[in-house]
């Protein structure tokens, strides 16, 4: 049997009728089946043993194990010898994620708290795979953090240096960076190139056109890499067999105070205005006298994306549509926010603070108000360097964004966050969390404050996004 790989396929050639996992291709008169079988038809076959224990898909042929001859034409991927640049002792749980990974046949997710240091297990399990390494991240400016990172660590030991595929550089060599969007791009052109697979922020693969990242790479090993593993619409489910099982978590509270900052939540409530309150009963009740004459349950996925498609053409659902937008921004954007947004900084003058919004708009307008810098997804490059830079020398102590610093920027350290508006997102809470965790010297609590408005519907959102995380005081 001779494997070839053919645009992010496995052809396999003279293959016996009894090979798994392939169906029949009528074009070629052959077996074919997708990339990411390749690990595990070779295992089928007798021709796969790297010396560490095999799990999952692996085991359902091991009984069966046969011996047949096989010419692999497919792997185009190098061995190599790697040794961390900077050498850095494991922390204990780095350390036993590291060996759960390897444990599981060098295939699953770690799942680990918001500045733990996920990238720096990235490293170790590169070193550790020593082959060819594909890493995926969710935007451009990761993308560089990953590349800088990764040259630190081994672009000395690599004459083609780290490649860039993606944000205008095309530069593929046998240890690549590149974002989501450009490997899905290019997947199917190089999934032959690289044995590990570093999906960084691994949350987002289920995504349907992501899957087919890890559908077209031969890659036998694999490792995920995220602060929150699990999403609302249970798609996490899919990642178990495109990258692997979860091998090894750590919550937050469990590296609290050793390893992360000890925190505090912190919940405020305020009033709306009057004339805040008026304008946000009136647009709720016709949101919610909508929802209510009709049978869809809006508290569950299912019956919200019912719902928003009867507004596409119900005229009455449209409005009600508008409505429910209208009291959600009056809640996100109520006057008392901003007095107790005053109170919070002046006691927090001398601490490094991030303030959160769920929107743009607001962000400016807190920026404007309080005189404090403000990235946003509209922030330039250059301005977002330029901005956490001075953040990270102390010369900026405090800034306000919307949520484009939730994941995928390396934030200097800050010690107290400031949510004003977000979604019932629990990851979204956790990776805000997380901003504020990285210990200081003097290994004082972070702290983080989240204000909403009293007897709206952000408190339903708050309790959601909350969920699983200690909160230790209520005012």
């Amino acid at each position: 049997m001779r494997i070839e790989f053919e645009d992010g396929t496995l052809l396999l050639r003279d293959a016996p009728d009894e090979v798994p996992y392939a169906e029949w291709d009528d074009r070629v008169d052959e077996y074919r089946a997708q990339a990411r079988f390749y690990r595990a038809i070779r295992d089928w076959a007798g021709a796969w043993d790297d010396g560490v224990a095999e799990s999952g898909q692996l085991e359902l042929h091991q009984s069966a194990r046969q011996e047949i001859s096989i010419t692999d034409e497919a792997r185009a991927y190098p061995d190599l010898a790697l040794t961390p640049a900077v050498q850095i002792e494991s922390r204990d749980y780095q350390q036993a994620a590291l060996n759960a990974w390897r444990d599981h046949g060098r295939q699953g997710s770690v799942v680990l708290p918001t500045g733990s240091g996920k990238t720096f297990l990235g490293i170790q399990a590169i070193a550790d795979a020593g082959v060819g390494t594909l890493v995926v991240v969710p935007t451009i400016d990761l993308m560089n953090q990953w590349h800088a990172t990764l040259t630190n660590a081994f672009g000395d030991q690599l004459s083609a240096g780290i490649g860039v595929l993606g944000g205008g550089s095309h530069d593929v060599t046998p240890i690549t960076v590149t974002t989501y969007d450009s490997a899905y791009r290019y997947i199917d052109e190089y999934g032959d190139r690289f044995g590990l697979l570093v999906v960084d922020e691994v949350h987002h693969l289920p995504a349907p056109t992501y899957q087919q990242i890890p559908e077209m790479t031969i890659a036998p090993y694999r490792l995920g890499l995220t602060a929150t593993y699990e999403r609302a619409d249970d798609k996490h489910e899919v990642l178990e067999d495109l990258i692997g099982p979860v091998v090894y978590e750590e919550q937050v509270d469990e590296l609290a105070g050793e390893y992360l900052s000890e925190y505090e939540t912190i919940h405020l409530s305020v009033d709306l205005t009057t004339d805040e309150r008026e304008r946000y009963d009136e647009e709720y009740q016709i949101y919610r006298d909508y929802v209510d004459s009709h049978d869809f349950d809006i508290w569950t996925e299912p019956g919200y994306q019912e719902f928003l498609q009867r507004t596409s053409y119900d005229p009455q659902g449209r409005r009600a549509l508008i409505a429910k937008q209208r009291a959600e921004r009056i809640a996100r954007t109520a006057h008392k926010k901003l007095d107790t947004l005053d109170n919070l900084i002046k006691r927090h003058h001398d601490d490094r603070a991030i303030i959160f919004t769920a929107n743009n708009d607001f962000a400016y307008d807190i920026s404007r108000e309080f005189i404090v810098p403000c990235i946003t997804h509209q922030t330039k490059t250059d301005e977002r360097t330029q901005i956490l830079d001075r953040f990270r020398s102390g010369e900026y102590s405090m800034l306000v964004t919307s949520q484009v610093l939730d994941e995928g920027i390396d934030v200097p350290a800050a010690n107290v966050g400031i949510i004003l508006s977000g979604s019932a997102s629990k990851r979204q809470y956790a990776q805000r969390l997380g901003r504020i965790l990285r210990p200081t010297d003097d290994r004082e609590p972070a702290r983080l404050y989240e204000i909403i408005a009293a007897d709206t519907k952000e408190n339903y959102v708050s309790q959601q996004r909350r969920q699983g995380v200690t909160s230790s005081a209520d005012g």
